[in-house]
C-alpha cells in the first residue's frame, strides 16, 4: 500500500493549490491505496502567493488529503475540518451546515483553487468532498492572498485534476438512516499524446436523519478539463454543479420553558413543520492559462465565476414555549442570491543574486461580489401546542404554511469591488535562511442597501507580510512571521449602515521538526492576535435580523502543536492539539469567542496489513457556552465532549473493495450547539458501509 499522506503532505500546500498540472503514471489506480504521484507541482497559494513547501513556509497549515477522506467516509468539508488541527467545527441548530473557528474567531473565507467562492461560510461546508483533492487550512492571517486577512484563517479547497490516462472509480453505499450514496470518477485522454486530458465526477446522495422527518438529497457534478497547447502553454478549466435539498428542517429542540423548566423530549423529536425548507445550488467555474516563459519564469491568468442561489423557508421558535406547550413560530421566506467574479493575472520567477536563488511573485486582481436577498414575512402569526403535536397517539397536523407578503419583501442588497496588487519576495540570505517579504495594495468600492439604509463608502489598505524562516539543520525549523488583519464583514449597526473595517495584526513563532526518512513531523506554534472595530452582536431588531457594534482591544493568544506521521511501516498516527485565550476589555464579550472551545484535540490513526486497513479517530472539544435568547445574552456552560471513529478497509483485489466506518463509536449523548432558545443534540452513533468498483 502506498503512503499517501506523507506525499500529500510532503508536496504540501496542495496538489497545485491554484495551478498546476498532476501527471500519473498511466497504470496508475483511482482507489485511495494506488494513488501515485509523479508529476510536477506548481504551489501558487499557501500564506503569501509564492510556490513554498510547508517548511518554507512561517505560517501554520495544515492539509487534509484524499486518502484521509475516503478513509474516513467525509464527504462535506464541514466534515473534513473536524479533522483539522486547531479547527473547531460545530453544526448548526438546523441543518448539516457547520460554523468553522480557528484561534478564537469563526473561519469565514473559503477558497477554490486560491479563487474566492460565492458561497457563505455555512454554505461553503456543504460542498461535496468528492471533486476535491485536498483541503488546506491555513491558520492565521492571509491578507496577502485575497482583498481581506481574517486572524482565523483561510480554507482553500484544491480540486481535482486531469491526468494522463485512463480510469476511475464507482462507489455505492447505505448507511444509518437510510442514507444511499453513489459516487463516480472517470479520467481519460482525448488525444494519443495525452496533450488533451478530461475528469468528471459525479455524487448523488439521499438520507434521512435521526430526527424525524428530517431528509437532505445531494447532486454534485463535477468536469475539468486540460489541454497543452504547446509545451510551454497549458489551458484548464473548471466547473461544478451542487444543488442541496433540505425538508422538514428542525431548528434544534426547544430548550426550555418560559418559566425556566426543562422541556422533556426525544432528541428524535421535531416540531417543524414540513413546510420548513431549505434549497441551495452552488455553482463555480474556472478557466486557467498558464505560460512557461522558460525554466525561471511563468505567467498565469485566471478567470473565476461562483454563484450561490438559496431558497430557504424558515420556521423557529419565536420565544420559549409557555408551561402549557403552546409556542408561536418565527418564520419567514426568502430568495437570496450571491455571485463572485474574480480576474487574476500573476507572474512567478527566481533569480540569482549574492550566490543565492530568490523567488518572487506579481499578482493584479479585480473582484466583484454581489449579494441580493428578498424576505418575505408572514401576513398572520403562526402557533401550536407541543402536548397536542407530540401525543404518543393521533397526534395532530403541524402548523399550516402561512401566506407571506409578497407585495412588500424586505430587500437586502450589497456590491463589492476590489482592486488589488500583490508582490511577494522569498529572499534566500543564506543556505540555511530565507526571509519573506510581501505586500498586497487593496482599493475597496463597497455598496449595501439594507431595508432602504443606504450605505456607500471607499478603503484603502496594504496588508504587509513580514517573515523568516532558520533551519537548525535539515530536521530542525525556526519561523516568525507578523501579517497585517484587514477585514470588511457585512455586518450592519443598530441604524443599518455597514460597520468600519476591522483592522489587526497578527504575529506567530514556530518550530518544526521531521526525522531524517521524512515519515514523523512535529510541527509547535505560538501566536498573537488584536483586533479593532471587532464586530459583535448588540441585539436584534423586531425583524429578527441582528445588529452589530464594533469593539476594540480584542486579543487572541495561544498555541497549536501537531505531531504526524508513521510509527512503523505500517502504523500511521496523527494527534494535534491547541489551546487558545480570547480576551475582551467591553462589557459585551461577543458570541462568537464564547462559543469556541479554548482547547481542542483530535487523533487519528491506522495500521496497515497486507490486504486491510483498520483505524480510527478521536476528536476532544473542551468547555464552551451557548447563548440564550434574542440579545442581550444570556450564557450558559456547555460540557466538553469525545466524540470517537472506527474505521476498516479491505482490498478484494486490484479492483474490487469495501469499506465500513462507524461515527460516535460509543453513541454519546452531547449538546452539538446550544443558541438563541434552542439546542441541538449530537449526532448519536451512525454506520456505513460502501463497496468500490475500481478501473
Amino acid at each position: 500500500m502506498k503512503q499517501y499522506s506523507m506525499i500529500a503532505k510532503a508536496v504540501c500546500i496542495g496538489l497545485l493549490a491554484s495551478s498546476s498540472s498532476v501527471v500519473l503514471a498511466d497504470d496508475a489506480k483511482l482507489d485511495m491505496e494506488r494513488i501515485e504521484v509523479v508529476g510536477k507541482h506548481h504551489r501558487d497559494v499557501g500564506a503569501t502567493g509564492l510556490p513554498l513547501a510547508i517548511g518554507d513556509t512561517p505560517q501554520s497549515i495544515s492539509v487534509i488529503d484524499r486518502e484521509f477522506m475516503d478513509f474516513h467516509d467525509i464527504n462535506s468539508i464541514g466534515d473534513a475540518l473536524t479533522h483539522s488541527a486547531g479547527v473547531y467545527s460545530e453544526t448548526s441548530l438546523d441543518s448539516r451546515e457547520r460554523f468553522v473557528f480557528a484561534r478564537g474567531f469563526e473561519m469565514n473565507r473559503f477558497l477554490i483553487d486560491g479563487m474566492g467562492t460565492a458561497a457563505r461560510p455555512l454554505q461553503a461546508t456543504l460542498l461535496d468532498t468528492s471533486i476535491f483533492e485536498t483541503v488546506e487550512v491555513i491558520r492565521g492571517s492571509t491578507g496577502m492572498l485575497q482583498e481581506v486577512g481574517q486572524p482565523s484563517g483561510t480554507v482553500n479547497l484544491v480540486q481535482k485534476r486531469a491526468y494522463n490516462g485512463t480510469g476511475g472509480y464507482v462507489t455505492a453505499e447505505y448507511g444509518s438512516w437510510d442514507k444511499m450514496r453513489t459516487e463516480a470518477d472517470f479520467n481519460t485522454t482525448l488525444t494519443d499524446s495525452g496533450s488533451v486530458r478530461a475528469r468528471a465526477v459525479v455524487a448523488l446522495e439521499d438520507t434521512d436523519s435521526f430526527v424525524e422527518r428530517y431528509n437532505a438529497d445531494r447532486k454534485t457534478f463535477y468536469t475539468t478539463l486540460s489541454a497543452d497547447i504547446t509545451d510551454a502553454l497549458q489551458i484548464s478549466v473548471f466547473a461544478s454543479y451542487q444543488d442541496d435539498g433540505q425538508s422538514a428542517k428542525s431548528d434544534g429542540l426547544p430548550l426550555q420553558f418560559a418559566n425556566g423548566d426543562p422541556i422533556q423530549i426525544g432528541i428524535e423529536a421535531n416540531i417543524y413543520p414540513d413546510w420548513g425548507t431549505q434549497d441551495s445550488t452552488q455553482e463555480n467555474l474556472t478557466g486557467e492559462l498558464r505560460y512557461e516563459v522558460n525554466d525561471d519564469w511563468s505567467v498565469v491568468a485566471k478567470l473565476h465565476h461562483s454563484n450561490l442561489d438559496e431558497q430557504k423557508v424558515y420556521a423557529g421558535l419565536d420565544w420559549h414555549p409557555a408551561p402549557t406547550g403552546d409556542y408561536a413560530l418565527f418564520t419567514y421566506e426568502t430568495d437570496s442570491d450571491f455571485e463572485t467574479d474574480r480576474a487574476e493575472l500573476g507572474v512567478n520567477g527566481q533569480f540569482d543574486l549574492f550566490g543565492q536563488t530568490h523567488t518572487v511573485n506579481f499578482t493584479l486582481a479585480d473582484t466583484n461580489f454581489e449579494e441580493l436577498g428578498h424576505t418575505f414575512r408572514p401576513l398572520s402569526r403562526v402557533t401550536g401546542n407541543l402536548a397536542a403535536e407530540h401525543r404518543s397517539e393521533s397526534p395532530e397536523p403541524k402548523p399550516a404554511k402561512p401566506d407571506y407578503n409578497y407585495a412588500q419583501p424586505q430587500v437586502r442588497s450589497a456590491e463589492i469591488g476590489s482592486q488589488s496588487a500583490r508582490v511577494a519576495l522569498n529572499l534566500q540570505l543564506l543556505d540555511n535562511f530565507n526571509m519573506l517579504l510581501g505586500a498586497n495594495r487593496k482599493d475597496i468600492d463597497s455598496y449595501s442597501s439594507n431595508n432602504g439604509t443606504v450605505t456607500d463608502e471607499t478603503f484603502s489598505d496594504t496588508s504587509l507580510y513580514y517573515g523568516g524562516v532558520y533551519k537548525i539543520n535539515e530536521q530542525t525549523v525556526v519561523y516568525a512571521s507578523y501579517t497585517d488583519i484587514f477585514d470588511q464583514p457585512q455586518q450592519y449597526n443598530k441604524e443599518g449602515a455597514l460597520l468600519d473595517p476591522l483592522r489587526g495584526e497578527n504575529k506567530e513563532i514556530g518550530f518544526r521538526y521531521s526525522n531524517t526518512d521524512n515519515t514523523l513531523s512535529l510541527d509547535l506554534a505560538y501566536f498573537n492576535i488584536t483586533q479593532e472595530n471587532y464586530g459583535v452582536v448588540a441585539g436584534k431588531h423586531s425583524d429578527g435580523n441582528v445588529y452589530y457594534i464594533g469593539q476594540s482591544g480584542i486579543e487572541s493568544e495561544g498555541y497549536e502543536v501537531e505531531v504526524s506521521g508513521y510509527v512503523t511501516d505500517q502504523w500511521f498516527a496523527s494527534l494535534s492539539f491547541s489551546d487558545t485565550d480570547v480576551t475582551n476589555p467591553n462589557e459585551l464579550a461577543g458570541r462568537v469567542s464564547r462559543v469556541v472551545p479554548d482547547k481542542i484535540a483530535s487523533f487519528s490513526t491506522f495500521y496497515e496489513f497486507d490486504n486491510l486497513r483498520v483505524g480510527g479517530y478521536i476528536n476532544y472539544a473542551g468547555e464552551r457556552e451557548g447563548f440564550i435568547g434574542l440579545g442581550p445574552y444570556e450564557y450558559v456552560p456547555v460540557d466538553s465532549h469525545v466524540l470517537a471513529g472506527f474505521s476498516a478497509y479491505y482490498e478484494f483485489n486490484e479492483s474490487l473493495s469495501a469499506k465500513f466506518n462507524i461515527h460516535n463509536l460509543f453513541d454519546k449523548e452531547y449538546d452539538a450547539k446550544i443558541a438563541f432558545i434552542s439546542v441541538r443534540p449530537g449526532d448519536p452513533r451512525n454506520f456505513s458501509a460502501q463497496v468500490t468498483y475500481t478501473f
